[in-house]
């Protein structure tokens, strides 16, 4: 792990956020950058592979804001699953290389084209779709491109209300239809996307079954996603347990199953499915197939599919689309949806990927 003597930390706390921000004292890199600035830094890489193969921390020269154009200070930026699939070309898309990491993040607006209206300088701003590369301090953006947000919510927060929350909110509205005392079960249940998924959950007053690898700090990571409203929360191997099938023999069956891993644990998730139960499949990273006995699909009629937030976005309206980031912005705004981050300063980025193969329950995030 890096060395703390070469990046102190802190935990700090907020009224409204508490316990959710693991923040690294800043340094000279988060200075505010002025719109006379030439050049941006930023992480880029021009073939695929690992990223610490392929990443290069380099500067870049600031083209001029055309009329149609936004220029941000990029002031956090999270590593996502698929940002690292990005880099090794293991993602349902492609990037033009070269090209800059990180699908999402939050920044401030610093100047605008003379055709923009609906944004102005000093307006926070988070991508309104993917591939726009905010691993870096500085771009030039369409303003179709970004979405504002309010100010008030944290920089590490804001930095990650664009991936994760619209997933977990989709995956439980779009599948199968929910109501209050249902359960479901999900593998990976400590990364955002789980963790959403809970407290999503408890608003609908839905009981969740929540799955985590044995490792770390493993009681306290139960303790936790207990706080945010787990109802039961067990390792890997208590789930495969005769013991588990005990636990559960008396509460109804899960009718819906979020596949985040893949491998055994989903062929588990599949046995305790009721009769017409859904498996969604939103993520691989066991990396292992998801293999499902042919009892349970002919017997019990088990629905497999599949989600890709990309793809959600592509095909629906930009009305719907608003829609539910409002819904996200006021659910995180509110204090009822808690996103827990451990940020790094940009400047010890490959720090930042040693600590990402480390287990941890928060967001990795870069701050400028």
């Amino acid at each position: 792990m890096f060395a703390r003597s070469a990046c102190k930390s802190k935990i700090t706390t907020s009224t409204k956020f508490r316990n959710t921000t693991h923040v690294l004292n800043q340094t000279k890199s988060n200075r505010r950058f002025s719109t006379n600035e030439k050049t941006g830094k930023g992480l880029r890489f021009e073939s695929y592979g690992t990223p610490e193969a392929v990443l290069q921390l380099t500067q870049f020269p600031l083209s001029a804001v055309q009329a149609n154009q936004v220029l941000v200070k990029i002031l956090a930026s999270p590593i996502n699953p698929s940002d690292i699939n990005i880099i090794e070309g293991t993602y349902g898309v492609k990037s033009s290389l070269p090209a800059f990491g990180g699908n999402e993040g939050v920044a401030e607006v610093i100047a605008v084209g003379s055709n923009v209206t609906q944004i102005k300088t000093g307006d926070r701003v988070v991508p309104a779709k993917s591939g726009l590369g905010f691993w870096r301090t500085h771009a030039v953006l369409e303003d179709k491109d970004v979405r504002v947000v309010p100010s008030s919510i944290p920089v590490e927060q804001a930095a990650c209300i664009s991936v994760n929350p619209p997933t977990a909110l989709r995956l439980l509205e779009d599948f199968v239809p929910l109501k209050a005392g249902d359960f479901i079960v999900q593998n990976g249940a400590n990364s955002m996307v789980g963790q959403s998924v809970i407290q999503l959950a408890k608003l609908k007053k839905v009981k969740t079954i929540n799955i985590i690898r044995e490792r770390g700090e493993f009681d306290k990571q139960v303790e936790r996603l207990k706080e945010l409203g787990g109802d039961i929360v067990v390792s890997e191997d208590y789930f495969k347990s005769p013991q588990f099938r005990r636990l559960i023999k008396d509460a109804p069956a899960p009718k819906l199953a979020l596949n985040a891993v893949g491998g055994a644990t989903a062929t588990e998730m599949v046995r305790v499915l009721g009769s017409g139960g859904t498996l969604v499949t939103y993520g691989g990273m066991s990396r292992e197939p998801v293999t499902v006995p042919t009892r349970h699909l002919i017997f019990n009629n088990i629905s497999l599919k599949g989600f890709w937030l990309t793809k959600w976005l592509e095909e629906h309206s930009e009305a719907e689309k608003q829609a539910m980031f409002k819904q996200v912005l006021d659910l995180v705004s509110s204090g009822q949806l808690r996103l827990r981050t451990e940020t790094w300063d940009f400047q010890y980025w490959e720090q930042g990927f040693k600590r990402l193969k480390e287990p941890r329950d928060r967001k990795l995030v870069f701050k400028m």
